[in-house]
């Protein structure tokens, strides 16, 4: 291109730019969406009908007896209960485990597949979680070298359909990753889905290696078993530190009373299992705001795995194994820990991922939670936990991810294994609008 033509070509570009910002400032589309029950998240109970408008992908106003401005299209749930779009916060899209499959045959047979292939199981999975009304994800590793990023990328884009994904990229992890321990890893498995830690200044490095390429929260492993190996206390203070300069939570997984301890005091957003705490691990968990996330199955969901085993256990058996992780989380609520919504399913699951996340919540309920308790746990706790204020919560900036169902699910959550509608950012991906018309 001659520098005539390249100047002239500048010069219709500037000329350009004023009416391509003003079309990207115009005006937005308006949706009055007529709710015949609100649920209120933060409240954590139904507020009864209410008119929702939504500009673009927000919420502009709540109340009651709204006019649908000009152009606006009306969205009639008058017969249904709205809640705001469900919330994950512990999913692995890009994983799924066979059973009896140990986890470096899982990533010896995702390398071979390919990112392709992996990436697209990952985008049908979360197709799932949208279709049952989970519109927004947390994320956190077995994804490969950031495939959950670029996923993010690809729904953000429109690529493909799927819930909001807020990504971690690999966890940074101590030496083995969470692969049982082999001598010699001469296809580097490790390294494909863990960025192992070495130092504190290596912990702060692999932060600002995950936050470069768009990370939205830092997964790491005070331990990682089946290895026996451990972060120190001052690596994790390094990535929590570090994360903190960037305003990026971090998410721990943490299983045993003194690794969960150690997060907890190292200053992380989030204890992930925390199978075996203490009541004075979960009192200091309370008193510096750190949420759990219980990751417990459902009965429904522990019949469901063991059904194809050579031998059942009995339904009675199952249920009593399943007790310590319902006191745990009721001891958990007690003390005053918050608590937020993560199902970390990663094995088939033959109903899909995004029921398995809603059997998730029926877990929480069978431990003791109140229905309208566990709703919180999957839109306003977890919202909060996620950091963004626009989640989890139906009110003006919010997002305008919406589910409707038939019910009221405060007082049992079977209505949430049929919704009607799911909405994300003000666009319908599921369901119709008739299902719930007056």
């Amino acid at each position: 291109m001659s520098r005539l033509t390249f100047a002239a070509a500048a010069a219709l570009l500037a000329a350009c730019l004023p009416a391509v910002a003003a079309a990207q400032g115009g005006p937005q589309p308006l949706t009055l969406v007529h709710a015949g029950n609100l649920f209120d998240s933060e409240a954590g109970r139904m507020v009864g009908p209410r008119d929702i408008l939504i500009r673009g992908e927000r919420v502009a106003e709540v109340g009651q007896g709204l006019t649908a401005p000009d152009g606006a299209i009306e969205v009639d749930l008058s017969r249904c209960s709205v809640l705001p779009g469900l919330i994950d916060a512990h999913t692995h899209l890009l994983l799924e485990q066979r059973a009896d499959e140990p986890l470096s045959g899982v990533a010896a047979r995702d390398q071979a597949q390919g990112d392709v292939y992996r990436v697209l199981s990952g985008a049908s999975r979360g197709r799932q979680y949208l279709e049952a009304g989970f519109t927004t994800v947390r994320d956190l590793g077995n994804s490969g070298r950031y495939l959950d990023l670029m996923l993010e990328r690809g729904i953000n884009d429109g690529l493909v359909a799927g819930p909001r994904i807020y990504g971690s990229g690999p966890g940074l992890a101590p030496a083995g990753g969470q692969l049982e321990p082999m001598a010699v890893d001469p296809h580097h498995l490790v390294d494909a889905e863990y960025r192992i830690v070495t130092s504190p200044d290596d912990a702060r490095a692999a932060v600002r290696e995950a936050i470069a390429r768009g990370a939205d929260v830092i997964k790491m492993y005070p331990e990682a078993t089946p290895q026996r190996t451990r972060m120190s206390v001052a690596e994790m203070q390094a990535v929590v530190s570090e994360a903190g300069r960037h305003g990026i939570p971090v998410a721990a997984h943490a299983t045993s009373d003194a690794a969960i301890r150690e997060a907890v005091e190292a200053g992380v957003t989030s204890i992930e299992h925390g199978y075996e705490i203490s009541d004075e691990t979960l009192r200091l968990m309370a008193a510096k705001g750190v949420w759990l996330v219980p990751t417990d199955p459902s009965l429904e969901m522990a019949l469901e795995f063991t059904s194809t085993w050579p031998q059942q256990p009995p339904r009675e058996e199952i249920d009593r194994h399943l007790q310590g992780g319902r006191d745990r989380l009721m001891r958990a609520h007690r003390l005053g820990v918050r608590i937020a919504l993560g199902s970390d399913l990663y094995f088939p699951y033959a109903p899909g991922r995004g029921a398995g996340s809603r059997a998730t919540l029926d877990a929480y309920v069978e431990s003791g939670l109140t229905p309208a308790e566990a709703l919180q746990a999957a839109t306003w706790e977890a919202g909060r936990l996620l950091g963004d204020g626009a989640l989890g919560a139906v009110r003006a900036d919010a997002w305008a991810d919406l589910v409707a169902v038939e019910g009221d699910p405060t007082q049992g959550l079977a209505p949430l294994r049929s919704p009607r509608l799911v909405m994300k950012g003000g666009r319908i991906e599921a369901g119709a609008a008739s299902a719930c018309a007056g």
